[in-house]
Parts: C-alpha cells; sequence; structure tokens
C-alpha cells in the first residue's frame, strides 16, 4: 500500500516535516516519504516557518498534488526553531511520529514499515531508530554508518551521555512531545536530545541494524558548520537543564558530562588563544559536582587554562 491508496483513513503514521529556506532540499525530502511502502495510512505534516525563499509553494505544491496525504502548516509569523517542531508535531494525527527535516531524506522504501512494525510489537519502547548516512553536497559520504553503537535497546544512561538518535531515523509514540518543560523552547538550536531523554524516562530507544536514510551536512546546517566548540558549548547548555526532567539518581550523571563538555571548551578556547575564557570553562568543569567525577582532567584543564592565562598576561 502506498500513501494515495491509503488516503482518506486516519494515519497510523504522521510525517513530521519541518522547513525554513530550504526551497531547492525539500522536494526530496517530500519524494522520499512519498515513496515508502506501508501496509498502513500515513500522511506528511509540513511545518513551514515563514521562509523568505520559496518553500512555501514547494510545499503547496504537494499539497495541491496529493491533497489527502500532504497537509501545509502555514505560519503567520516564525515560530522560533523549536516552536515549529512542537506545533508540527501537535498536529500530527497518526500514533506515531517520524522525524523528516526538510534538508533529509529516507534511502528505503520500507522505513516506515519496518518501524511502525517494531513499535506495534513492543508496548515497552517508547522510540526507535537506525543507522543514517552523511552526505554532503548530495554525492559525498562524509560517514557510511551512524551512530557507532552497535544495534539494541538503550535507556537513559546511553541518551544522557550522547545523543545518538540521529533525527531522520527517529519514530515516536505521539504525545511524548507534550512533556517537553518550558526551557524547551529557548534551547536552540539543540532539537531533539530532550525528547530523546522523554523517551528513555517512559520506556526503552531501539536502535534498529538498518541503514535507512542520509542526513545532509547542508553548507547553513547548525552542527556541521559551525565547529566543536560550538558542539560542546551546545552540548553543556543541554546539560544545564536537563537535570530538572530527571530522577535524582541521574543527577550524578548529567553533571559529569556537563563537566566533561567544559572540559573540552576549555580545550579548545585555549587551541583559540582565548585564555581567559578557557580559565572560565575550566572553572564550570569544577562546578559540575560530584567533585570526584572526572577528577584527573578537570584538574589538567584548570591547571592549564591558569598557566597559560598566566603567561600571557606576562607577556603583556
Amino acid at each position: 500500500m502506498g500513501p494515495e491508496s491509503a488516503a482518506g483513513s486516519t494515519p497510523l503514521v504522521s510525517i513530521a516535516v519541518t522547513a525554513y529556506n530550504l526551497e531547492k532540499w525539500l522536494p526530496r525530502a517530500i519524494e522520499s516519504a512519498l515513496e515508502q511502502r506501508t501496509s498502513f495510512p500515513i500522511e506528511i505534516v509540513i511545518g513551514e516557518n515563514c521562509s523568505q525563499d520559496s518553500t512555501l509553494a514547494v510545499a503547496r505544491s504537494y499539497q495541491a498534488r496529493h491533497p489527502k496525504v500532504v497537509r501545509v502548516l502555514e505560519r503567520s509569523e516564525n515560530l522560533g526553531i523549536q516552536r515549529n517542531y512542537y506545533d508540527t508535531f501537535d498536529h500530527c494525527r497518526g500514533k506515531y511520529i517520524a522525524w523528516l527535516d526538510a534538508d533529509d531524506y529516507w534511502t528505503d522504501r520500507e522505513k516506515l514499515q519496518v518501524q511502525a512494525e517494531a513499535l506495534e510489537a513492543d508496548p515497552s519502547l517508547s522510540a526507535c531508530c537506525h543507522y543514517v548516512r552523511w552526505v554532503a553536497n548530495d554525492v559525498e559520504v562524509k560517514r557510511e554508518r551512524y551512530p557507532v553503537l552497535p544495534a539494541g535497546r538503550y535507556g537513559l544512561d546511553e541518551i544522557l551521555r550522547h545523543n545518538f538518535v540521529p533525527a531522520p531515523s527517529a519514530m515516536f509514540r505521539n504525545g511524548l512531545h507534550r512533556g517537553l518543560p518550558a526551557w524547551y523552547f529557548d534551547l536552540a538550536p539543540t532539537t531533539d536530545w530532550p525528547l530523546w531523554v522523554l523517551a528513555a524516562l517512559g520506556g526503552e530507544i531501539a536502535l534498529l541494524d538498518r541503514t535507512m536514510a542520509d542526513y545532509r551536512l547542508t553548507p547553513g546546517s547548525s552542527f556541521m558548520s559551525r565547529g566543536s566548540l560550538f558542539w560542546y558549548t551546545t552540548d553543556a547548555k543541554f546539560y544545564e537543564h536537563i537535570e530538572s526532567v530527571l530522577p535524582a539518581r541521574w543527577h550524578r550523571l548529567a553533571r559529569a558530562e556537563k563537566g566533561r563538555r567544559y572540559e573540552a571548551m576549555a580545550y579548545q578556547l585555549r587551541k583559540q588563544g582565548d585564555f581567559t575564557a578557557s580559565r572560565a570553562a575550566a572553572v564550570q568543569a569544577f562546578r559540575a559536582p560530584s567533585l570526584l567525577d572526572n577528577v584527573g582532567s578537570k584538574t589538567k584543564a584548570l591547571l592549564a587554562a591558569i598557566v597559560r592565562e598566566a603567561e600571557w598576561r606576562l607577556r603583556g
């Protein structure tokens, strides 16, 4: 069954596509969704966030051609990235939501069928994901398979250490997003990691042993174009907030990971010659209790920052 043959039926899976200034990439994302082969009805919900290019016109053209499958949410003003995601999820009618950013695309026509079957068969799963490729310029494969974890089931212990769920690989139970805290809307550019923490609080996340999507490294990609210091800073911001949704027994792990990110920030800042900021980041690593967590590396980071700053000041 394809999406057209199921048109008009209540969807089992909603595909949430969010788009802003992505006229060049959106068609391939939508086509990869329309090509899915499923035994159940689906819908494609496009949250168009007041683009300045022709993204809205592209979305409307697909809605005109597939009116019973494609719905376009047209904004009167730009909602911001987080609220656009949340509102798009909120308009999804399916039992499950599949995440698809407008600059990514799926490469396996059985993707939705495989993931929906996994979630239907096991109520203890809150979400499932799979491996993806990283591609640039539509032809250059930067990474054949991500994440590096083995296939299997994972919980809070793993998702708190790193975000191993590629967004275009994710399918989760509808309603999960409604547990997101108020601070989520100020966490840009992080969009998905808090959602996977909520998933792990309510069940497990299955990593399926298939590569079924391409994660496209576009020139304006928030993460891939801005370097490692930006990544560490973004991670640290996530850890500054995530404790509010965690049971107390998980706080130590979150704080230890936050300390590691500040250590990495201190190192990168020292490499860039910003010794005062490096020292401040190293101090933040020490302020992420427990004191004994990462104590050796934290001490090394702080001493290195202090020494380099002192040398810099002496040079005048």
